[in-house]
């Protein structure tokens, strides 16, 4: 809940600061991170599962207090024996009822209901998790895409303009007709490429819009910072959402089955009432004033073998529970390693295509040089070059995008929200 108001917070002042000029204001991730879960619905709905849980333990915690009853009645009987009906009935009774001895039942129910409050807060921080990794991958898939159509626009005017030099030189009879049409159609698969970035950024920007409910365009974005990656130390993978509902779950499974284990254990009820308790009103309340009390004791003997076959139901989920807990840290452990190696990666890639766009650049530039020099260069090399160039530069993007993908995956796996 506190991300949930924190969020609306954050996009009522962004809504309020800003008015007409929100459409011009920058957003970097954080900023549309906190928008999305101002109005996820999950994140809403994981508030009402914690305030359900907490509801449920003040319901256990209650259950240590004495109860407290009144209690009153008037009847009236004619033609029966007085024997059986006494004639009518007046009563008003005040009644404490309070359990002296339970053989541990509601220790174990509010252990229980403790248990579950941990649960369904961790299940929240997951989910504020989900959608802060949702919003992570669109923002970033966006700002890599309009980089990939900034790239492939620049490709295509660059194509074109050699291409305008080229069929100036054609008319001179300096080249065949050829190499114009190779760069044209060169510029042609520039464009199109660049169609197809821009149609993946837009999706993006769409599936933003949608969760932060904030129409966004590419020059909005600003472009997220570069972090190294940090993999995830043995206290932060434990503390995560997943492993603390897990465990969480296994503390209840156990709590409960000792619950169920009480049940077959003696009982001790202290009933006290007083008030007043007789036939006619009018000597009831002036006459028939007074109290009792009725201490009780109950014992289970025998109930054919249910309390067992509880029992036996209880601690097999409680099995199970920590079965899926152990299963549960096999497998955030074995996608955080799979992570760890995909950021190694990208992060070794972005070094090498960084230091690689220079050079491509040069390269470039000389082939270029030399063919419209009447150097021994061909058009074919000159493409070639400048493709080269293109991949190099698409390259840095897309290990950049890599990069950021897995340290917004790790951060969704060990439940952080914002870094």
């Amino acid at each position: 809940m506190r991300w949930i108001l924190g969020g609306t917070l954050v996009l009522s002042w962004l809504v309020g600061a800003t008015g007409a000029a929100a459409e011009t204001a920058p957003l970097t991730v954080d900023d549309c991170v906190r928008l999305a879960l101002a109005r996820s619905p999950a994140a809403r709905a994981a508030g009402f599962d914690v305030a359900a849980a907490l509801a449920r333990l003040r319901a256990a915690r209650a259950a240590y207090a004495p109860r407290l009853s009144a209690q009153a009645e008037y009847g009236r009987a004619a033609g029966f024996d007085e024997a059986i009906t006494n004639g009518g009935s007046t009563a008003a009774l005040l009644t404490v009822e309070a359990t002296l001895l339970d053989g541990g039942l509601r220790d174990a129910q509010f252990a229980a209901a403790s248990a579950r409050v941990h649960s369904a807060k961790a299940l929240e921080q997951q989910r504020l998790a989900d959608v802060a990794f949702a919003v992570r991958v669109a923002d970033l898939s966006a700002v890599a895409a309009h980089a990939e159509v900034a790239i492939q626009q620049r490709t295509q005017r660059t194509l074109h303009d050699y291409a305008d030099l080229l069929q100036r030189q054609e008319q001179l009879g300096a080249v065949p007709y050829n190499d114009t049409l190779r760069a044209r159609l060169a510029a042609d698969t520039a464009g199109a490429a660049a169609r197809g970035a821009a149609a993946e950024r837009d999706a993006a920007l769409s599936e933003l819009t949608t969760l932060t409910g904030t129409d966004l365009t590419a020059e909005l974005l600003v472009e997220p910072p570069e972090h190294s990656f940090t993999p995830a130390d043995t206290a932060t993978i434990e503390a995560s959402p997943v492993l603390t509902e897990a465990q969480a779950a296994v503390e209840a499974a156990r709590h409960e089955t000792e619950a169920v284990r009480s049940e077959w254990r003696g009982h001790v009820q202290l009933t006290a009432s007083g008030g007043a308790l007789g036939v006619s009103p009018d000597h009831t309340f002036q006459d028939n004033g007074g109290g009792q009390f009725l201490l009780g004791f109950a014992l289970p003997l025998y109930d054919g073998g249910a309390a067992a076959a509880r029992i036996a139901a209880a601690a097999a989920a409680a099995d199970s529970a920590a079965a899926e807990l152990r299963e549960s840290r096999l497998t955030l452990v074995t996608a955080l390693a799979r992570v760890r190696i995909d950021a190694r990666r990208a992060t070794a890639d972005l070094a090498e295509w960084q230091h690689a766009v220079p050079r491509a650049a040069e390269n470039f530039e000389l082939m270029r040089a030399r063919y419209l020099g009447g150097g021994n260069a061909r058009l074919l090399e000159v493409l070639d070059a400048l493709t080269q160039y293109v991949d190099t530069q698409l390259a840095v993007q897309r290990a950049r995008l890599a990069a950021g993908l897995a340290i917004a995956k790790q951060q969704q796996l060990v439940g952080e929200v914002t870094p």
